[in-house]
């Protein structure tokens, strides 16, 4: 029995060994590292572990996540823009560390057009959600609560000054006539823990972030910045019908992997393929709706250069609205 059971420990042994002898002999060349400006466990880094593995089975090369946040972001940024022309250096981004951070953090010296996008993976709304003891059971009340106690304005959890989360709870309070007092965090977990323990009263999250908090009741909905209610979260009302002064009220956050505008042509290539492979395999694609994210279509090079200006110009006039300033 004994040389039975380290007979199969030891084939179990070397069906390790061989499993990782095909890695090595799979995966060839120089590592390329795939920075995360956000903390380990926001949802950007949960989207960049996932994109991880497939595109490493596409490109026959390691990927390697690093996690640098800080600065709205910023730091990633600039880790990337820093990198040797020739060796490709990837990021996972949003449009708050690609389009406003530079217009609200004075030390982060880049600007959005110094990036490339080679990919837009995912898109979704926002959830505004709140503390579970909140005396409020939809928009409309917690509005009304908001205006009746201006004194003690309600305080808003975001993840820096300039970032989405931010300029939504500023053009929410600026529409509906309310003071918030705003709450920087470091990342989306921290805020989610404050809220449920009752340090802050609301906040916006991603759709991905939200749903299982949802359904174990320790928050409260208030409504989703999509156009339309969405069967993932049945409970989001769709903020933009909930008042005609909201009606414009229609937002999204989006993934996207860039490269800096100076990596060379054939590298741009050869990664969107990769990219664009991975992103549309059939598993990747059912963990981004079991997320509650919706998959973006595939987009070519020309295509998602159109798309990252056109969002340019949306945020930075958005910036401007509310009033965004370097800090």
């Amino acid at each position: 029995m004994i040389n039975r059971r380290q007979g199969i420990a030891g084939l179990g042994g070397l069906s390790l060994l061989g499993v990782k002898a095909l890695c090595a002999q799979t995966l060839s060349g120089p590592p390329i590292s795939l920075i995360v400006p956000q903390p380990a466990g926001n949802p950007t880094d949960i989207l960049a572990r996932r994109l991880q593995f497939a595109t490493q089975r596409e490109l026959g090369q390691a990927i390697v996540v690093e996690n640098l946040p800080g600065a709205g972001g910023s730091l990633g940024v600039n880790k990337m823009l820093a990198s040797p022309v020739a060796s490709p250096v990837l990021m996972i981004a949003s449009q708050t560390e690609s389009i406003l951070t530079p217009l609200s953090v004075r030390a982060a010296r880049y600007t959005s057009e110094r990036l490339r996008p080679v990919l837009l993976i995912t898109r979704a709304p926002y959830i505004l959600l709140g503390r579970a003891d909140l005396p409020a059971r939809h928009l409309g009340e917690l509005v009304k609560l908001a205006r009746n106690q201006p004194s003690r304005p309600l305080t808003f959890g975001h993840i820096g000054n300039g970032s989405m989360i931010h300029l939504l709870g500023e053009r929410l309070a600026r529409k509906t006539g309310i003071s918030l007092t705003q709450v920087p965090y470091k990342g989306v977990p921290p805020v989610l823990q404050d809220l449920i323990g009752g340090q802050i009263d609301l906040t916006f999250v991603p759709q991905s972030a939200v749903r299982d908090l949802v359904a174990s009741g320790k928050v409260k909905v208030f409504g989703t910045t999509a156009a339309n209610t969405s069967e993932k979260i049945p409970e989001a009302f769709p903020i933009s019908k909930s008042e005609p002064v909201l009606s414009d009220f229609i937002h999204g956050t989006w993934g996207a992997i860039f490269v800096a505008r100076t990596l060379p042509e054939e590298q741009v290539l050869r990664l969107h393929k990769a990219l664009t492979a991975a992103c549309h395999q059939t598993q990747f694609q059912s963990q981004t709706l079991a997320s509650g994210s919706e998959p973006a279509p595939p987009m070519t090079l020309s295509e998602l250069e159109r798309f990252f200006d056109e969002e340019t110009i949306l945020y930075h006039a958005m910036a401007r609205e509310i009033g965004i300033q370097p800090e």
